[in-house]
Parts: structure tokens; C-alpha cells; sequence
């Protein structure tokens, strides 16, 4: 008999924590905001974000987003350690121009604003933390040497 009681007692906890589990919304995590400085006057802005990881930056990114604001906004993300590669489309093709040894012909930049002396910075040296709470980033294009 003791055996049935302790059973229903089982039973009756998982349903209520089932209940309260349901019965509570799940946490959210806040906005990534992307405040971009150094903008051109002409071209739009594309984003990409991707996970934290070695190596170097993958193909697809995680998110990508275009605007000409000069703010952006990236919602619903988990928390966690991210990059955010950035440039601005001058000529309007959708994609970054590159030179022969690759040197950006466009406006670019990177989360954590890295020194760009010696070419395009990996990942790593570009990650930042989001947590529960909006995520605030400044990010600086570096405009391309002009020829001479």
C-alpha cells in the first residue's frame, strides 16, 4: 500500500512541474544593436554574425542582414560569444570587392574594432558576449587607401 501512496505522490509532482514549467514563459535573450561609424555616403550596409569558433570565418554566416541605417538590429539570438563582420556595398553588387591579394576595395569592419595592419582579422580576435540583456556594439568601417 505505501508503495501505491509514494507512486501518486510521484505523479502528482511531475504534473505540477509540468504545469509550472508550462505555465512560466521561457527567458529571452535581448537584441544584439550594431551602431556603425564611418559610414559613406552612398551604398548599403551588410552584416554578417557568426558563432564563436577557430578557424577562419566560415562561408555562410549565422545571420546576415543589409540596411542603410547606421544602426542595426539582430533579435531572437541566444546568448552567447559571436563575431560581426561588416562592410558597405559602395557600387551596390551585394558583396565586398577585393583586390588581387584580397585587400578590401569597400568599407569595412569588425566586432571589437581590430588594428587591420595586417589584413582581415580572424574570428577569434573579433568576439564579443551576448547575454540575457540587449548587447550594445560600436563597429568603425575602414575606408580602402585610395591609389595613387
Amino acid at each position: 500500500m505505501p508503495q501505491r501512496i509514494l507512486r501518486t505522490v510521484k505523479k502528482v509532482g511531475y504534473q505540477a512541474g509540468l504545469l509550472l514549467l508550462l505555465g512560466c514563459p521561457l527567458a529571452q535573450a535581448g537584441d544584439i544593436l550594431v551602431n556603425v561609424e564611418g559610414i559613406q555616403a552612398k551604398g548599403a550596409i551588410h552584416l554578417a554574425l557568426v558563432p564563436a569558433e577557430k578557424g577562419p570565418w566560415p562561408a555562410q554566416a549565422l545571420r546576415q542582414l543589409s540596411s542603410e541605417d547606421s544602426v542595426l538590429r539582430l533579435t531572437d539570438l541566444p546568448p552567447g560569444r559571436y563575431a560581426i563582420q561588416l562592410f558597405q556595398d559602395s557600387n551596390g553588387n551585394g558583396r565586398l570587392d577585393q583586390g588581387r591579394r584580397g585587400i578590401p576595395l569597400e568599407p569595412v569592419g569588425f566586432s571589437t574594432n581590430p588594428p587591420l595592419l595586417n589584413g582581415k582579422p580572424a574570428p577569434n580576435d573579433c568576439l564579443f558576449e551576448h547575454g540575457a540583456a540587449d548587447t550594445r556594439l560600436s563597429i568603425r568601417l575602414h575606408s580602402p587607401k585610395a591609389k595613387r
